[in-house]
């Protein structure tokens, strides 16, 4: 008689076995990291000024405030140049285009808090806050830039990479579950009014970051492309 194979404990899938088994490339796994952790930072901003009545111009000006962000910052510059790295310097000609153009791209995303920092000092928003209603209309421009670049850079990346490996990055990337979290803003947009302290455009942010991070997480359970026999 066989030995029956028996079931994991859940001390083995707190400890990882399970899941380390399933993800292939950690270092996309970081990128998602940065862009979640990116994501709370400006959900946390977008609070503090959109309640600005409650918590006040000092909440804004807090140095806790400041030490979180820059730190937070300083990592997940980190994280994403750890998660392109590899897939840059071992990929060539058009697919190399492709990998610095992405890493470009996720390293404008994560310095989102530096620009917002910079625009503030500019504008004097440490001394005098925008009015609520300006806030609601940057979150909704800045959403809309988010949701259509999501859209957009697909289509670029197909001028650039072989059609049928971009039919098929194209046809990954407009699936249903990744675009969850696009669907979740816009209701939350929509349901703002009904909602206390304006938590609909404040949880809008970390939505679309989360959005993002859902690409790197696919990529995580997948082998990178420099442990493929076809760079990619």
């Amino acid at each position: 008689m066989g030995l029956r194979k028996q079931p994991q404990s859940y001390a083995d899938v707190v400890q990882g076995k399970t899941l380390s088994a399933r993800i292939k490339d950690y270092r996309a796994l970081y990128g998602a990291i940065a862009l979640a952790l990116i994501g709370a930072v400006l959900s946390l901003q977008s609070m503090l000024y959109l309640n600005i009545d409650s918590y006040g111009v000092e909440a804004i000006r807090a140095r806790w405030h400041w030490e979180l962000v820059l730190n937070i910052q300083i990592l997940c510059f980190a994280f994403i140049w750890f998660s392109h790295h590899n897939r840059i310097s071992y990929s060539q000609g058009r697919w190399k285009a492709r990998a610095i153009i992405n890493f470009l791209i996720g390293f404008a995303a994560v310095g989102m808090p530096i620009f917002l920092t910079v625009l503030g000092t500019y504008m004097n928003w440490y001394r005098n806050p925008p009015e609520i209603e300006t806030a609601k209309y940057m979150i909704r421009v800045a959403v809309y830039i988010w949701l259509a670049s999501n859209f957009a850079v697909p289509l670029v990346q197909s001028l650039i990479v072989k059609k049928k490996r971009a039919r098929k990055a194209i046809g990954m990337r407009f699936g249903l579950v990744r675009h969850t979290p696009a669907f979740l803003v816009i209701l939350f947009l929509l349901m703002n009014d009904r909602l206390p302290n304006n938590c609909g455009y404040a949880v809008a942010p970390f939505l679309c970051f989360a959005h993002g991070a859902l690409v790197y997480l696919e990529k995580a359970f997948r082998n990178p492309p420099y442990d493929r026999e076809v760079t990619a």
